[in-house]
């Protein structure tokens, strides 16, 4: 969430773009012959997202080009100016970096199209895709730990050395309902890389063992949603429990194979088993109950606040509905609307409330980019949405656990703001593009759906 590391990500981002872009011979599956490529970044060109991203990039420049509004402020207040600028093409607030901008926002969309692009381009077997979101989940595993200790110890400092300005954070996320996201797509990944594991090792293409893994991996990542004690990540986590167990036994009870076939089942069953248990016994304690108590006594208190702000936003949305008001200035436009609802600041909890979000980016976004600027990411999601389709997402159990991972979190979002922290965007950027090729790669050479942007 900090400039500076998101200045990093963008530049690593950038460094492998043109890492991939670098002619090269790679065998393009290992079940396939070898078929050398000379230029990947000629992928690139059929790859509508590319095109897509490159379009909402350009349209984000412009909004900070053409400042309508100027951010000023002294020692104990800011408000908006007006600035000359052209109406008729997307504006923005010319605001500081440090604070939020259109450029602020154009460094984060510009680092997860970069990566979204490199992973597809530069990543042509599966065997690369199963390194990358291995590598993703160990990381998560180690912050998950990190977490945990963290807990155990009562620390006032992130990893015992930055001060936030929440004392409510876990493990690195200073916001608990970013942690909450973050981990419950770890665990949809974990316990897809567990069961695609156990099938071959089932088949004896593997040493058995890392299916194994991958259930305690996910375990671990799964306690940490619950110690976020962020309500609405661990209703998506029991969620995604729910679904999984569902799709399990709905395939066992029409399985009309031998009885040990059954058993490819085992480890997706086995890690939901343990993360019901965990589930369980954390959700008993009472920091979790205390979190579900306030909620269920008195609903109405609960969203009282958030449904304010949701209608002021909804009005905001509404004068600007064509071009927005301008990548990542919501928190500079929105109190001229709050201010009709002068109860949207005093918390029903008793405390003064402070809005930079919507807590619903499924109503943010709009607001910012507009209409216009929504287009090329409706093109985006789209195009993901049609090649999972086209090579039957739900028959392979990773993609399956990766895109309700992302579904899910999708679904959260339209309650909180968890796609304005880089860490869950660009996780859920790569895993909805990675269930989709690896859908593709896992399949049969001659089975595989022709896809020309491939």
């Amino acid at each position: 969430m900090q400039p500076w590391a998101q200045l990093t990500s963008l530049g690593i981002s950038a460094i492998g773009f043109l890492l991939v872009a670098l002619p090269r011979a790679e065998e393009a599956d290992s079940s396939a012959a070898p078929a050398f490529v000379q230029w990947p970044a000629a992928r690139l060109l059929r790859f509508p997202v590319f095109w897509a991203g490159l379009l909402l990039l350009c349209y984000v420049a412009v909004q900070g080009l053409n400042p309508a509004w100027r951010f000023v402020s002294n020692s104990s207040s800011w408000w908006l100016e007006p600035v000359p600028h052209v109406p008729w093409l997307p504006s923005g607030v010319r605001g500081p970096f440090g604070r939020s901008n259109p450029w602020r926002v154009l460094t984060v969309f510009g680092s997860v199209w970069l990566l979204v692009c490199s992973v597809w381009a530069g990543f042509l077997r599966r065997q690369s895709y199963r390194s990358f979101f291995t590598l993703i989940v160990a990381n998560a595993f180690l912050v998950a730990v990190l977490g945990v200790l963290e807990q155990l110890i009562a620390t006032k400092r992130i990893y015992w050395t930055y001060l936030p300005s929440n004392g409510n954070f876990v493990a690195s996320f200073i916001y608990r309902n970013h942690a909450g996201p973050y981990f419950n797509l770890i665990v949809s990944l974990a316990t897809g890389l567990a069961w695609w594991h156990f099938q071959r090792e089932r088949r004896h293409l593997e040493s058995p063992g890392r299916s194994v893994a991958f259930v305690f991996l996910g375990a671990l990542v799964g306690v940490m949603v619950l110690f976020s004690y962020s309500r609405m990540s661990i209703v998506m986590l029991l969620a995604f429990i729910a679904v999984v167990s569902a799709i399990l036994t709905i395939r066992l009870l029409r399985h009309k194979g031998p009885g040990p076939d059954r058993a490819e089942y085992l480890p997706a069953a086995v890690a939901l088993a343990a993360l019901v248990g965990v589930s369980l016994s954390v959700l008993r304690t009472d920091k979790v109950w205390n979190r579900f108590a306030g909620a269920v006594a008195d609903p109405a208190a609960s969203i009282h606040d958030r449904a304010l702000v949701r209608q002021a936003s909804i009005e905001m949305l509404r004068d600007r509905w064509q071009l927005g008001w301008g990548a990542g200035s919501f928190r500079y436009g929105f109190p001229i609307y709050a201010q009709r609802y002068p109860e949207i600041y005093d918390s029903a909890l008793g405390r003064r409330m402070y809005w930079e979000h919507a807590h619903d980016d499924l109503l943010e976004f709009p607001i910012e980019l507009g209409l216009a600027g929504l287009i090329p990411v409706a093109a985006m999601l789209g195009y993901f949405a049609w090649q999972l389709v086209l090579q039957r997402f739900w028959r392979n159990g990773f993609s399956l656990c990766a895109v309700l991972g992302c579904v899910l979190v999708l679904v959260h979002a339209g309650l909180d703001f968890v796609f304005q922290n880089p860490a869950v965007l660009f996780t859920w950027a790569v895993m909805l593009a990675g269930a989709a090729r690896w859908a593709e790669l896992d399949q049969p050479l001659g089975r595989r759906a022709v896809v020309p942007a491939a």
